[in-house]
């Protein structure tokens, strides 16, 4: 009879975890390819590189490459940024490292393939190793390839011997980025190659610009990535208002508000360097960037409700690589929740720049008007946030249209200006905070009004008559259908 475990192993034992399993689980840990390509990217940052070539490739086979030319790794060290869990991430690094558990260049490359190899050259030694995750299933263990040169294709071999040092990632075998058939798989590369590209103008945006003090080339398929600025600053009609900083736990925090100018206000190339359209539509909110290195690009973390009025605020929240444990930062780099301590200063800072926001919305980007300007359309502002807006009748033109024998050229004239100027913004950013409006159009007044409307075709019997038959259909009749055709039978006796 056997004897119990608890007999033979008195203290514990060690349990490994299954290889082949884990690797497969940590594939689906949850990072983006544009996501996993950062992570390569913060580790050639670390590496002091000032240029990185990506390439997405289709032919002969797919596969992605990240070269770059930073000071490399002797064997011993590769062999140790192979290893899963390499680092701890509770230890200090020296400045400008975007690293912390150990694990970003293996589970972020192994998320979108199956094979990663990693050549490294250093004093003129190049090492190479490489995960296999077929090959580890195969041999049941963590099997770590050490093979010569010859498994890294030739024209990487060139690139890192010109450099003289460097690192170049290589991920072959890429299930995870590829359709199922050869038109599907380019089609696909291409898509995940462009989103890559503007995740990566965006994240790294600071090292492209050299605003940190450091300036990084990036290349995408021989593309030199732009710096997607998402503060737009220098732009003459935004607004950098007052950094603030904070200590915690013996490090800083820098907060840094913006609010944007008023979309209408910027050109096309103003618009490209913000990112597009869509993203100074969705992208207020904090941007957190840790070691200069974008993690969070916007969102409010419920301090303030996001609404139309605060699209233009950006808050840039600087936090050193030693507090991460304090923003939470995950694996991926990809979310990060400030700490207590700090909930309270970014809801008064947030406050100050949602309110230079709302002015700029209120007022369009412009000067606040004359006090003698004459508009066309009037807001009326009552009780409960209700609110209509009625035209003019003081207006001149207005005024011209209303005199009996007004030409129909004044009241063309009339109807354009009142088309071209409908105060489409001010309705709009006020019903998108859910404020009510009053609808014009007392139904008491239908038939007052359909009698006014009538006596126009009073020597028209067949125009008077049409219009009696279809007038539940006209606006405002057409708001209370049966009220219309009573008040029309009414009218036809």
């Amino acid at each position: 009879m056997p004897e119990p475990l608890e007999d033979q192993w008195p203290d514990g034992l060690e349990v490994a975890p299954v290889a082949s399993q884990l690797m497969q689980s940590l594939r689906s840990i949850g990072y983006t390819t544009q996501a996993a390509v950062a992570d390569i990217v913060d580790n050639s940052i670390g590496a002091e590189a000032e240029r990185i070539e990506i390439d997405f490739a289709h032919t002969p086979r797919a596969f992605v490459s990240i070269i770059d030319n930073g000071r490399g790794m002797s064997r011993d060290e590769l062999l140790e940024a192979m290893r899963y869990g390499s680092r701890d991430p509770r230890d200090a690094r020296p400045k400008g490292d975007l690293g912390r558990f150990g694990l970003g260049l293996k589970t972020a490359s192994l998320s979108q393939c199956r094979r990663l190899t990693v050549a490294t050259l250093q004093d003129n030694e190049l090492s190479v190793a490489i995960w296999d995750v077929d090959e580890c299933e195969r041999r049941g263990r963590w099997w770590l390839i050490t093979p010569d040169s010859s498994a890294v294709p030739d024209e990487v071999i060139r690139t890192l011997r010109l450099e003289g040092h460097g690192t170049a990632v290589i991920w072959e075998n890429v299930d995870r980025l590829l359709g199922n058939s050869t038109a599907a798989a380019r089609r696909a590369l291409d898509e995940t190659m462009a989103a890559a590209s503007d995740h990566l103008a965006l994240v790294f945006h600071r090292f492209l610009n050299g605003s940190l003090g450091r300036k990084i080339a990036i290349t995408v398929n021989g593309r030199a990535l732009p710096a997607i600025d998402p503060f737009l600053e220098g732009h003459q009609r935004g607004q950098a208002l007052h950094p603030e900083t904070f200590p915690i736990d013996g490090h800083f925090v820098t907060v840094s508000p913006f609010v944007l100018p008023y979309p209408s206000k910027l050109r096309t190339a103003d618009l490209e360097k913000s990112g597009g359209r869509e993203r100074l539509k969705i992208g207020h909110g904090f941007y957190i960037y840790r070691g200069g290195r974008l993690v969070v690009p916007g969102g409010w973390f419920r301090i303030v409700p996001a609404d139309d009025l605060v699209r233009l605020a950006r808050i840039r929240v600087d936090v050193p690589v030693e507090l991460d444990h304090i923003w939470k930062v995950d694996v991926r780099k990809a979310t990060a929740e400030p700490p207590a301590a700090l909930r309270d200063h970014l809801k008064r800072i947030v406050g100050q720049a949602a309110t230079r926001s709302r002015r700029v919305y209120t007022h369009k980007g412009t000067p606040a008007r004359d006090p003698l300007h004459v508009p066309v359309w009037q807001r009326r502002d009552l009780r409960d946030g209700l609110a209509s807006w009625v035209v003019n009748r003081d207006h001149p033109l207005v005024a011209a249209a209303l005199r009996d024998g007004a030409s129909a050229a004044t009241v063309r004239t009339l109807l354009d200006m009142a088309e071209r100027l409908l105060p489409i913004h001010d309705i709009h950013i006020h019903l998108t905070n859910d404020l009510p409006v009053e609808e014009s159009g007392n139904v008491d007044d239908l038939e007052t009004v359909a009698l006014q409307f009538l006596s126009v075709f009073d020597e028209d019997d067949e125009t008077r008559s049409k219009l009696l038959n279809t007038l539940h259909l006209i606006e405002p009749f057409s708001r209370d259908p049966e009220r219309a055709r009573q008040i029309a039978e009414g009218l036809r006796r």
